[in-house]
């Protein structure tokens, strides 16, 4: 489960790299410092930017949840989004929701951009995460380490940040823990856009922006190895209305900011 060396590593960019020119959809405009994107710009189901490159795209269908390229939602320019659709049943924790995965080789920074669009208000009773960091331990196990939630705040649904390593959410940029993040908005799209450095000391850092408006900023560990794992996901407990349906686009990794306007900033 370790990173590959440094020649496997840049065999995995170049398959990153051929992904992006294989014809699969209408390149995301991020500059020359992108590393990944998926536009979902090519109908079926079969999510060739995430599987060619070692990742997945799965959902957990004994639970009905599914995951589907659809033209219902897109984030313009685009026609296409994929959209994820989860029963999130009271106590089903054992395996349900739909994700996207990429692990191992990503690099040591980099941004993790995603557009998001939730057509309905949904009431979380235990947790709704839709992005997610996992790190390695020092035996080489995957092991949770930061998930972004969407809960019920102010008569709307806001965002937290999860630390599995403490147990407690990273407070908000200028709060404490306990206070509400800004609103997300309801049938419009928004961006969630995350800076992860890996390091096993305070040299690490997790920086969450909503809409270009940075809401969290952790200096400290993250990983005690150089694994990393980013998933777009829809995993939720006790949603309701059932099923909850969530639509994701335009996803990147970049060395350099994406922001809201899906530009590098220079």
């Amino acid at each position: 489960m370790m990173r590959p060396n440094a020649t496997s590593k840049r065999s995995w960019l170049a398959v990153w790299c051929l992904a992006l020119a294989s014809g699969c959809g209408q390149d995301l405009n991020v500059g020359s410092d992108v590393l990944f994107t998926s536009r979902f710009e090519y109908g079926g189901s079969s999510f060739p930017e995430w599987r060619s490159v070692g990742g997945g795209a799965n959902a957990y269908t004994p639970a009905g949840d599914t995951i589907e390229v659809s033209s219902d939602e897109f984030h313009p320019p685009g026609k296409f989004a994929a959209k994820l659709t989860v029963t999130g049943t009271a106590g089903n924790t054992a395996g349900n929701g739909a994700s996207f995965v990429l692990n191992g080789g990503l690099p040591s920074q980099a941004y993790y951009s995603s557009w998001y669009y939730l057509p309905s208000y949904v009431t979380v009773g235990l947790y709704w995460v839709i992005m997610k960091f996992r790190m390695s331990d020092l035996a080489g196990n995957p092991a949770e380490l930061f998930d972004v939630n969407l809960k019920n705040a102010n008569g709307g649904m806001s965002l937290r940040v999860w630390d599995h390593q403490t147990g407690t959410d990273l407070p908000l940029v200028g709060t404490d823990a306990s206070t509400d993040g800004p609103n997300i908005p309801v049938e419009e799209w928004f961006q969630l856009e995350a800076f992860y450095r890996d390091a096993f000391d305070n040299s690490g850092r997790f920086t969450l922006w909503l809409d270009g408006q940075k809401i969290v900023d952790y200096p400290g560990a993250t990983g005690p190895t150089p694994w990393v794992a980013w998933d777009v996901v829809s995993v939720g407990d006790n949603l309701t209305p059932e099923p909850a349906i969530l639509y994701v686009d335009d996803c990147a990794i970049s060395k350099s900011r994406v922001g809201p306007t899906g530009l590098i900033a220079k």
